[in-house]
């Protein structure tokens, strides 16, 4: 088929109900990693990919995968012993078949050190979804096991390792040694009052099918015209239960960027990329990828959007989706175009398949709807864990309801046409849409902010916020020439613009979003501001007045090698900005 020069996305051409097809054809499988039922739903989905003119690979790889079996929640006490429904959870240690009996004490949100009654050997009851930072903060503390309630009326699976992707030998240790448990709705209430009377023991047994599997990797690649850059479209194929939502209406929106996509004169390829390991590995498959396709992405990937949970009913638009300050402006121009209003965008954290930070790949997205926290069809977990703000991606996510009913095409629809208008403009836009100037002046303004109250624990910010502010000189210049080319300009000229805008973002990235660096994989934890900010953000928030502490002396140790990596990132990045203005400028 002959390839068209096309200046605006095809949104006409989306067919909500060939993508339905695609939502229910997936939700036939019950997609647990690793297993013969996922393996059918990849061969269905590369199928789809052939039809639409993509050249697929299928790899299978080793993953180290966790699958919850069967699980029991027992309260004994005075009144006698009553049985509890529940589910255990990816990565929760199993018991046996005895089980794991303690007493039971009612932690509800609190955090270990907030405790007055010791964790030591108790069975902790908690509110809300199982969390792996509370799996690992209550098991360093001594506790036997955790029971988690959920305020939905089905209970939500997750997985509880702290662990990003199969784990390396040091990493072992972090795995849960303690099992965990989850209840929901009425069961929840019932666990609730018996464990408040204080004299109630619990019993949990669980059984956790951890270990290695074979689990696949499908890429389908539609080539690009101007050279061998690809933008990286990739969400997972795995799911909980049948996943008609999470994941299978993203596989849907994927499928269908690839069919509209095909005809399209493309600059640069597209990569799609179905993950398997999302839901029971932690990232394994996208983790494997990104270290075993290391040179690859670091030399030829553009961008990567992830695509998660869309179309799902009474959803709306995410404008607090995650976005980097480069890559928000490409997300914010489609969603106007589509009326959809201001795109704020979110600081991109540790989940969803985030693997490539380290690598230095600009990323935008994990979901792109989701419920209003007052929606009859939000999550009441994640009402309660973001304050109202957002009822997530409805009660029924990661539960066994997660069916083709709780789909909406009209709204797929809508949620597809937004990631068509981003692949589209990533993949024909002569210069890449991504505004590294933002991303200085983001560095810039969080440097001086933290300037005077870490200068008073003796780190001296000067000297990086100096090279911040060439950084923004540099990126300013360099994003006015890079406005200049269009289709029509020299193609060298094009082509050194985009170099530079993919080297700054290999080197402010992974400073900006990574402790372990461009080889390795932080915890899945998502910090509350940059990593290698931590400690500067300790000295500078710690009481003015009195000696300095021995706790000050260590924090300012890390924050000034943590500086030293980030001002050698920021000067790395302000040379190669000027270098391409300058050598820009000597052409003409």
């Amino acid at each position: 088929m002959a390839r068209r020069e096309q200046a605006s996305p095809p949104y006409r051409a989306v067919n909500a109900g060939r993508m339905m097809e695609d939502v229910e054809a997936l939700a036939r499988w019950v997609r647990l990693s690793g297993t013969e039922e996922e393996l059918e739903a990849f061969k269905y989905t590369r199928r789809r990919l052939l039809a639409a003119g993509c050249r697929t690979r299928l790899i299978l790889h080793d993953a180290y995968v966790s699958l919850p079996g069967a699980a029991s929640l027992a309260v004994v006490n005075s009144a006698g012993s009553a049985d509890v429904p529940c589910i255990t959870h990816s990565f929760a240690a199993s018991t046996g078949s005895n089980g794991v009996e303690a007493r039971a004490v009612y932690a509800g949100k609190a955090q270990p050190d907030g405790m007055a009654a010791p964790a030591d050997r108790n069975i902790l009851i908690l509110e809300g979804l199982a969390s792996p930072a509370q799996v690992r903060a209550w098991q360093a503390s001594g506790a036997a096991g955790l029971v988690f309630l959920n305020h939905d009326p089905y209970v939500h699976e997750m997985i509880v390792s702290t662990i990003w992707g199969s784990p390396p030998p040091e990493a072992l240790e972090y795995l849960p040694r303690i099992p965990v448990v989850s209840v929901a709705g009425r069961d929840a209430a019932r666990v609730r009052e018996a464990v408040k009377a204080n004299d109630a023991r619990l019993r949990i047994t669980a059984s956790v099918d951890t270990g290695w599997r074979k689990t696949p990797i499908l890429l389908g690649d539609l080539p690009g015209a101007a050279d061998d850059t690809f933008v990286l479209f990739a969400g997972h194929l795995d799911s909980w239960h049948r996943g008609a939502m999470d994941n299978g209406t993203a596989n849907a929106t994927m499928l269908e960027v690839a069919r509209l996509m095909r005809p399209v004169r493309r600059r640069r390829g597209i990569r799609f990329a179905f993950w398997s390991g999302h839901s029971h590995g932690r990232y394994s498959g996208s983790t494997w990828y990104a270290d075993h396709f290391w040179d690859e992405m670091n030399a030829r990937c553009v961008a990567h959007v992830n695509v998660d949970s869309v179309g799902g009913r009474g959803a709306v638009i995410n404008r607090h989706g995650y976005a980097m300050p480069e890559t928000r402006g490409v997300i914010d121009t489609v969603v106007r175009a589509l009326g959809g209003g201001k795109f704020e965008g979110a600081r991109v954290g540790r989940m969803g398949d985030q693997s490539f930070l380290g690598i230095g790949v600009p990323s935008l997205l994990m979901d792109i709807s989701e419920q209003r926290g007052d929606s009859p069809d939000a999550s009441g977990d994640f009402s309660a864990f973001s304050g109202g703000r957002t009822g997530g991606l409805g009660w029924w996510w990661h539960t066994t309801e997660d069916l083709p009913d709780k789909i909406d095409p009209l709204l797929l629809e809508r949620d597809c046409k937004i990631y068509l208008g981003i692949i589209h403009a990533l993949a024909t836009a002569p210069v890449l849409p991504l505004d590294y100037h933002a991303t200085a002046r983001d560095w810039l303004t969080r440097l001086r902010a933290l300037r005077r109250g870490a200068g008073r624990r003796g780190v001296d910010l000067a000297p990086t916020i100096a090279e911040a502010a060439r950084l923004v000189k540099a990126t300013e210049a360099l994003g006015r020439h890079a406005r200049r080319l269009g289709a029509a300009s020299d193609r060298r000229a094009v082509r050194e613009v985009n170099a530079a805008l993919m080297a700054l973002g290999r080197l402010l990235i992974p400073v900006d979003y990574t402790a372990s660096g461009r080889f390795g994989h932080d915890v899945a934890v998502t910090p509350s501001g940059v990593p290698l900010l931590a400690a500067v953000d300790a000295l500078a928030a710690a009481p003015q007045g009195g000696t300095r502490t021995d706790d000050a002396r260590h924090l300012a140790v890390r924050a000034v090698r943590d500086l030293n990596a980030i001002r050698f990132a920021l000067a790395q990045a302000a040379d190669r900005a000027e270098t391409a203005t300058r050598e820009a400028r000597a052409r003409k």
